[in-house]
């Protein structure tokens, strides 16, 4: 693509200050959006980013969004780990690293035809945390990709299955130490590891404190908050996660004999089986709560059926459904859910419809079919939509603008150019289990005295605030790596700069892109001249980079309305 000369650059600069600067109310509540920008909108909330195809797609299915989400529900689930593993059987590559997992996994989330269980995977994915800057994840071959692949294989199915398989696998086990975990041994003054215990509760359940069914707090008498559980939870939780090991023959270990753990280190995809010997097999009591099935294990049960019981205890709980739903509906629609939107979807997790808990499938369409999501009236609401993150403002650039991969091995690949320090964040990248940002970060200013939350500006700062516009600037201008959009439509339709403002707006913002905007940009694209257009380049390529990257760099466009 086209190379601006300085000067433009600098013009770019000051343009995007001046956007930036503008007021959210020049977004008005629109309810006049024509149904191919309605479908762009909903795209942008269910998949990585609309595309093209995919709103021709809706179109087809005269925009029925229940039979779109159920067409995506029975895609066949793409396997991230598959694409490395056959890398390294063709000798493609000749190590499953860090770099080839993330690759690999760009490339189900970017090119998966399961667009909405790929968006739901990443979803629970910032929930569910491992992070492969540990060096516990970094060295485990295919095992990230392979902890992904089962986020994504019960991102639409159920909860129940999901927590079990997040405890079982083996990344997760390494990451909050409950692999080898060792029952108490009195005589050596060790106790089993409470980290794992801690963390499923807090973070990948019923979190800190009791939940009403839509999501606020229940109190005390003094107004205060009441803890969903007690130190004295976490041990118990504990001693049931204990005797986890690696799946798979391995040895005796150490020459302790049948008291160690058997060990097959290669194993980092298989979920982690259960060593008797070391698992804590006395009775154990778990959380009370009404209705509660199972809160006193009986000794002598099998470690198995302690660990299903212990996820059990904490999928039934009634915090679970409006932790987790408010966080979905976080991750997918808005950051300020309503209560009585988190209320519908925590109804719809509690039973959907059949009398089943935890359906996932359910769970997404309630978030996704829901007023608050669905209805146009929402937009320019200051309480309503989300700040983009950064990796999805790369993802939708890409798919809105026919990305290429040039030939390669596992081409996916950004290079330099997105990275977690490039961009602040990359996918099961995060400096810790509590994710990039918590989900209830206030942002100091307008937005935390307006008592709302704005996950994604906790890692909104002065470095990112110029990296990630660099970043998205050289992807538009020529490619990242092995990326490279497609913007021959957009140079066609240059020609007539309001027609390309229409198509841009259509990709882009989903037919919400303020007057104010609008007239920003289509003054500087009509203003394009032979006189600033490099050599080698056309006036209308140049006007379809200038659309393109003013918008991406707008207001209209960082939050997702």
């Amino acid at each position: 693509m086209v190379k601006l000369p300085l000067a433009v650059c600098r013009f770019l600069g000051v343009l995007a200050i001046s956007l930036a600067g503008g007021a959210w109310a020049a977004v008005s509540p629109n309810g006049s959006l024509n149904n191919d920008q309605l479908a762009s909108r909903f795209l942008a909330q269910a998949t990585f980013g609309p595309s093209p195809d995919a709103i021709a797609e809706l179109r087809s299915l005269n925009y029925n969004y229940a039979a779109w989400i159920d067409r995506e529900a029975a895609k066949p689930v793409s396997s991230s780990v598959t694409i490395v593993q056959a890398a390294l059987t063709a000798g493609q590559i000749t190590t499953a690293d860090t770099g080839n997992n993330r690759r690999a996994r760009n490339e189900v989330m970017i090119g998966g035809s399961d667009q909405l269980r790929q968006r739901m995977a990443y979803a629970l994915s910032q929930i569910m945390v491992i992070s492969d800057v540990d060096s516990n994840i970094a060295n485990g071959r295919e095992g990230s990709s392979s902890y992904y692949d089962m986020l994504a294989r019960n991102a639409l199915g159920n909860f129940r299955n999901l927590l079990m398989d997040v405890t079982r696998h083996p990344m997760m086990g390494r990451y909050l130490s409950h692999y080898k975990n060792r029952k108490a041994n009195l005589t050596a003054g060790t106790r089993p590891d409470e980290n794992y215990a801690r963390e499923v509760m807090q973070l990948f359940s019923i979190g800190l404190y009791q939940l009403q069914s839509n999501g606020n707090y229940v109190t005390d008498g003094s107004g205060r908050p009441i803890e969903s559980y007690t130190n004295d939870d976490i041990t118990e939780f504990a001693r049931a996660f204990t005797g986890f090991t690696d799946d798979g023959p391995g040895t005796t270990g150490s020459g302790t004999g049948q008291t160690d753990f058997p060990r097959d280190p290669a194993n980092y995809t298989s979920p982690m089986r259960m060593w008797e010997q070391q698992h804590d097999n006395a009775a154990k009591r778990l959380l009370s709560y009404p209705g509660a099935r199972k809160v006193n294990l009986p000794a002598g049960q099998t470690g198995l059926q302690d660990v299903q019981d212990a996820v059990d205890n904490l999928v039934e709980h009634p915090n679970t459904a409006p932790f987790i739903c408010r966080q979905l509906i976080q991750r997918l629609v808005t950051s300020n859910p309503s209560s009585d939107y988190v209320g519908r979807v925590s109804a719809v997790f509690v039973n959907n419809g059949s009398g089943v808990r935890g359906d996932l499938l359910a769970v997404a369409k309630a978030i996704l079919l829901d007023p608050e999501a669905r209805n146009p009236s929402f937009i320019g609401d200051p309480e309503h939509g989300k700040l983009r993150e950064p990796f999805l403002r790369v993802t939708h650039l890409l798919r809105a603008f026919r990305f290429t991969v040039q030939p390669g091995t596992l081409p996916y690949n950004f290079g330099n150019v997105v990275t977690a320090g490039t961009i602040g964040h990359y996918p099961m990248s995060s400096p810790s289990v509590f994710n990039f940002y918590s989900p209830d970060y206030e942002p100091p200013g307008p937005v935390a005295n307006a008592r709302l939350v704005g996950p994604e500006f906790q890692i909104l700062n002065s470095v990112f605030a110029i990296t990630l516009p660099n970043a998205l600037y050289t992807l538009i201008q020529t490619g990242a790596g092995n990326f490279r959009l497609n913007l021959d439509e957009q140079v066609q339709l240059a020609a007539n700069p309001a027609a390309l403002l229409d198509n841009v707006d259509l990709l882009l913002t989903h037919g919400t892109m303020s007057a104010e905007t609008r007239g920003h940009i289509l003054r500087a694209v009509e203003g394009v001249t032979q006189a600033v257009v490099p050599s080698g380049s056309t006036i209308n390529q140049t006007r379809a980079f200038l659309a393109i990257y003013l918008t991406v760099v707008s207001p209209d466009y960082a939050i997702l309305q």
